[in-house]
């Protein structure tokens, strides 16, 4: 790791993100920030990859447990947030000293999954919405990690009765299901290579499926909304 005694408040705002020690408040208004400011995502794909790096010459050995729960407490402790002191003088000061910051990720790495995935930056977006606009729902894809999006805007599926996502591929001769969508809550999840082929160009469907998805790998349902995907530049990730 090089030298990060000269590290700017947003560098340090951004490794913070990274490594979930933010406060509810803080971290809703980096978000918000994400959306607009590409150099800012730029660092958070800096200190993925940085700290990421850090566990890949260890071996998968579990530290004592005392040191586990000492490990987990800190971050999140008021000490570490009072040593931050509004001045990210902890960030600061723990990037000073490469080595010793390398071996305390490191053994963080090991004992706790609590790095975040790549950021979401997508590329390409479509809007689902009914024709009585009853059911209206945002995707994005990024290709970056072929990740997807899925933001439920309005709208449930009938008790018994699920939302399908499916792509369909410009020269494809069927729709490829995505899976079943919670209608509460976002959803993101990594795609495979042959579906992102589909995506460029493609168009994207929900249907009404029966509990579980559809049984037959076809839309059984009412199809309930289409829409091609486009460039995503005004799509706002949440």
């Amino acid at each position: 790791m090089s030298d990060q005694q000269d590290i700017s408040e947003d560098e340090a705002l951004a490794a913070e993100y990274v490594l979930r020690l933010l406060d509810a408040e803080s971290e809703r208004a980096f978000e918000a920030r994400l959306n607009t400011d590409p150099a800012l995502r730029e660092q958070v794909r800096f200190w993925e990859a940085e700290f990421a790096s850090l566990a890949d010459d260890l071996p998968p050995e579990a530290p004592p447990p005392a040191v586990r729960a000492k490990l987990i407490a800190e971050p999140a402790g008021t000490d570490a947030q009072a040593a931050r002191g509004g001045s990210w003088g902890w960030v600061r000061g723990w990037l000073a000293f490469p080595a010793l910051a390398a071996v305390a990720l490191a053994t963080f790495l090991l004992i706790s999954p609590l790095l975040r995935g790549p950021v979401f930056d997508p590329t390409l977006h479509a809007t689902l919405i009914s024709a009585d606009g009853a059911v209206h729902i945002e995707a994005g894809y990024s290709p970056d990690g072929k990740l997807f999006k899925v933001i439920p805007e309005e709208g449930a599926p009938a008790a018994g009765r699920d939302f399908e996502l499916w792509v369909i591929g410009a020269n494809a001769e069927a729709p490829v299901s995505l899976g079943v969508i919670p209608a509460d809550q976002e959803s993101l999840f990594e795609i495979t290579p042959e579906i992102a082929a589909l995506i460029d160009g493609g168009t994207l469907a929900v249907s009404d499926e029966p509990e579980g998805g559809s049984p037959t790998g076809a839309p059984t349902g009412t199809i309930l909304a289409t829409d091609e995907f486009f460039d995503a530049d005004l799509f706002q990730a949440g």
